[in-house]
């Protein structure tokens, strides 16, 4: 019997490794610091280890240890504790602000799971911080003396928590390795991203995240030397380090960081020889969009290191390479995390040195240039100017109030309306690189985006500048100031202004009638653009009025103005037709298998925390079961739906937009619509001779050409758009373009969508222009296929519309320049009428 049970157990823990099977040999340790596998009942790689875990166990240590001081530094949008636990010795954690400080203490930041089904990282944190904490390696103990190692035990608490409670829910109790068991295999949207589905290794930068918000602070606050980020990246892959491929970092990035890169990697190649892993570190991976923990760093010098280990995701798989097992990750990555500390220790000097000149060589390089400094115009709206100015300020850049006007690049800044910001400052390389606009690059392979212009991103007219100009620190001109009338008629809010599409829906859940007009509006002195909305001044009572308008002013800066008649200055009165009653919006989005959780998590976040709109989230597989009457707006994110969506569902769908519904798709949900909800009868398509006999010409021209193996990689950059801004001509007079007022604006392109053009002349509002280029990297291939392409189609279909979008507005909830077209999408797509007149008839009419 006996027999018979350990033969059971065996499989069980084939696995699970011992404590020494992690650990260097020959070390000691403090008998009274109890060692991970045995405070938390399980050895380590066994199964994932929980957030929940992770957080007891820290509290344990920094409770049971005078060289170890936990923070909790933050919380995520579900109420997980962000922690940041400091290991140093017994003085230096006793004087830990004044340590912060001090310019003689080296501070290693290992962090560790930003994606959380990457978790060999975190479950790696606890062994590292327990080693530091009671080895009694003499060397060890040495580093500490002047050293402050901070660890960060988990980037990504939420998404950590989505996978471990999945796999761990799905490991059978024997070993499964088949790589398509569940417990490989996770559901949609699967745990690499946060709460709202973000990639938090894409928002360092952004900061559009409470993350990542609360994680730089501490980084502005330590200002690392050296930064660890851990990742886990394909199962048949070994495991990478930095310095990654030359060519491809990102070229504010100093020679001397690569050779401090390579010098801490000597030591992790020799800890990985050690043990007999294998390795790589100069392919694959760049080091070129500052968004990322490993590039955030090296551009205010600090070294960034990227770690990634090939993953074992349920915890032990079979890969073309071998099997893969957590436990063996846990140790690549806790050696790797030691390394560092031996590594930067080895090179102190030199790496504290580069440090502390850094930011004085930035700026003594600056100089030598023909660019002082940037002006950003935000007098098209304070509230963003505010948030611009918050935004500067998080990454530590110093950012004025322009004092007196100033004309540059044909622009004309006013004082008080723009913001400048000096190339004389200390973060004057992340400054650079948040106004970079360059084209052409030395090599033109990216993992990331190629650009990431912030003035562009967000819809502001910039300049550089050549010379100094006239600033002070006074932004009370930023603030919005109203005046409230007694007995007013009406009050018109400025569309313009503000969180203007927060303020219209918190109006229309106080069941206040609100009307949104069609045209600008002249009335009573007041000019306010179309899109603006109205109440009455009857609605409430006078002190309930106040009130409300108090909340609209406080909470989302919106300029309003009361009125005293309906009559008109010039244009239409208040009672006009065009002037019509809103509806609150239910709007329901499509999530799920097949549908980019990326974009369909910009979305959610856009209208959950900008515009506070409930927005339902409904699985494509339940569609057959949905009643779309019960919804106002339906939004197809980027995805492939030609599986999930029937063709019962699809006929659902066209007739709920002909009685009045409106269909939103973004890029290939988009095409969707295009290809299926719109596509004309197959039998009355002419086939073109001239355009099929050409068709056949390129193909044989493409069977007949050769090129060379090696040249494929260069090839293929050709042929992806991984993330440029293209320059785009908007139609300002139409809906979905009201409350912007650049004709000129700029959107960020990634993927392979390109939109039809319309066959009705009035209905493509935005559209790329010729150029095409604004920053970043497009082909010649790209450039050809995206010239005077449609980027927004809006079309009518009875009494509803089809509104498409070739790109994402909200891309990463970061584009707030075109974020707009999207809201008006919900809020004015009512305002589209119908314009049926066919381009002859159109170009007849213009001649």
């Amino acid at each position: 019997m006996k027999k018979l049970l350990l033969l059971l157990i065996l499989p069980v823990i084939a696995w699970a490794e011992p404590l020494e099977f992690f650990l260097p040999k020959g070390d000691m340790y403090n008998a009274t610091l109890p060692s991970p596998d045995t405070y938390l009942g399980q050895q380590l790689g066994d199964r994932h280890l929980r957030h929940d875990q992770l957080v007891s166990y820290f509290k344990f240590l920094s409770a049971g240890s005078d060289q170890a001081q936990l923070v909790q530094y933050g919380e995520t949008n579900e109420g997980r504790p962000l922690l940041l636990m400091a290991i140093s010795s017994k003085s230096n954690i006793a004087n830990l602000d004044q340590v912060k400080k001090d310019p003689k203490i080296l501070k290693i930041w290992n962090g560790f799971s930003v994606h959380g089904n990457e978790s060999s990282g975190s479950n790696a944190s606890v062994l590292y911080a327990w080693y530091l904490l009671a080895t009694n390696n003499a060397e060890v103990q040495k580093y500490l003396e002047d050293t402050v190692v901070l660890v960060d035990p988990s980037f990504n608490p939420d998404g950590l928590s989505r996978f471990t409670t999945y796999v761990n829910n799905t490991r059978s109790v024997t070993t499964v390795t088949d790589p398509n068991d569940m417990s490989h295999n996770e559901l949609w949207p699967a745990g690499r991203t946060n709460h709202y589905w973000f990639d938090l290794n894409r928002d360092w930068l952004l900061l559009t995240q409470t993350e990542s918000k609360a994680r730089v602070a501490q980084f502005q606050a330590w200002q690392p030397h050296v930064l660890t980020d851990h990742h886990e990246m394909g199962t048949s892959s070994s495991f990478f380090f930095q310095p990654g491929v030359p060519s491809r970092k990102n070229p504010k990035i100093t020679e001397e960081n690569a050779v401090l890169t390579a010098k801490i990697a000597e030591h992790h190649a020799k800890a990985l020889d050690e043990i007999g892993q294998t390795y790589y570190s100069k392919e694959g991976f760049d080091d070129f969009y500052p968004g990322k923990g490993s590039t955030y760093p090296d551009l205010q010098g600090s070294i960034g290191i990227l770690f990634e280990q090939a993953r074992a995701q349920g915890g032990v798989i079979e890969s073309s390479n071998g099997e893969r097992s957590l436990a063996r990750g846990i140790r690549n990555q806790f050696l790797t995390a030691l390394s560092t500390v031996k590594g930067s220790v080895a090179n102190r000097k030199a790496i504290m040195d580069y440090k502390d000149s850094f930011y004085d060589k930035a700026k003594a390089q600056a100089a030598k240039g023909n660019t002082s400094g940037y002006l950003v115009d935000v007098s098209d709206n304070k509230y963003r100017g505010k948030q611009l100015v918050a935004f500067l300020e998080s990454h530590q850049i110093e950012v004025k109030n322009l004092a007196a006007n100033r004309s540059a690049g044909g622009h004309t800044f006013k004082k008080n309306q723009a913001l400048y910001m000096s190339l004389n400052q200390k973060q004057t390389t992340l400054l650079q690189s948040l106004f970079n606009t360059d084209t052409s690059f030395n090599d033109n392979t990216f993992y990331d985006v190629s650009s990431w212009n912030l003035a562009m991103a967000w819809g502001l007219p910039f300049a550089k500048l050549n010379s100094n100009v006239e600033s002070n620190t006074d932004f009370s001109s930023l603030n919005v100031s109203n005046q409230y009338r007694k007995n007013a008629l009406a009050y018109v809010f400025d569309w313009h202004s503000g969180n203007a599409p927060a303020a219209l829906h918190y109006l229309t859940q106080l069941d206040i009638p609100v009307r949104i007009t069609a045209k600008p509006l002249h009335v009573d002195g007041v000019k306010v653009p179309a899109g603006s909305f109205m109440i009455e001044g009857g609605a409430q009572s006078e002190d309930q009025l106040f009130s409300t308008l108090s909340t609209v002013t406080d909470a989302f800066s919106v300029k309003w103005y009361p009125i005293n008649t309906s009559l008109a200055d010039s244009g239409v009165d208040l009672g006009s037709p065009q002037v019509q009653q809103i509806k609150q919006p239910k709007v329901m989005m499509v999530v799920g298998n097949g549908v980019d959780a990326y974009q369909a998590g910009s979305l959610w976040h856009l209208f959950d925390t900008q515009v506070y709109l409930p927005l339902t989230k409904v699985h494509s597989h339940q569609l057959n079961r949905i009643q779309f009457s019960e919804y106002s707006h339906i939004i197809l994110p980027n995805g492939q739906y030609n599986s999930s969506i029937n063709k019962k569902t699809q006929a659902a769908l066209k007739a709920w937009v002909q009685t009045g519904g409106t269909l939103i798709g973004l890029q290939k949900g988009a095409q969707f619509i295009e290809n299926k909800l719109q596509a004309k009868d197959e039998k009355s398509k002419e086939k073109d001779p001239k355009k099929a006999a050409k068709k056949e010409d390129k193909a044989t021209k493409k069977e007949s050409e050769r090129l060379n193996y090696a040249d494929y990689e260069k090839h293929q950059a050709e042929r992806v758009l991984g993330g440029a801004i293209v320059s785009a001509d908007a139609d300002l007079t139409h809906p979905l373009a009201f409350g912007t007022k650049n004709s000129t604006q700029y959107a960020l392109m990634k993927g392979s969508s390109v939109l039809k053009a319309s066959d009705n002349p009035f209905a493509t509002p935005l559209q790329i222009t010729e150029e095409v280029r604004a920053a970043g990297f497009v082909s010649d291939h790209w450039q050809e296929k995206l010239k005077n392409k449609p980027l927004v189609v809006a079309e009518k279909s009875g009494r509803g519309q089809y509104i498409k979008f070739g790109f994402n507005p909200n891309f990463r909830s970061f584009w707030k320049g075109t974020q707009n077209w999207l809201i008006n999408a919900v809020f004015q797509s009512k305002l589209i009428r119908s314009t049926n007149l066919s381009k002859e008839e159109a170009e007849e009419s213009h001649h």
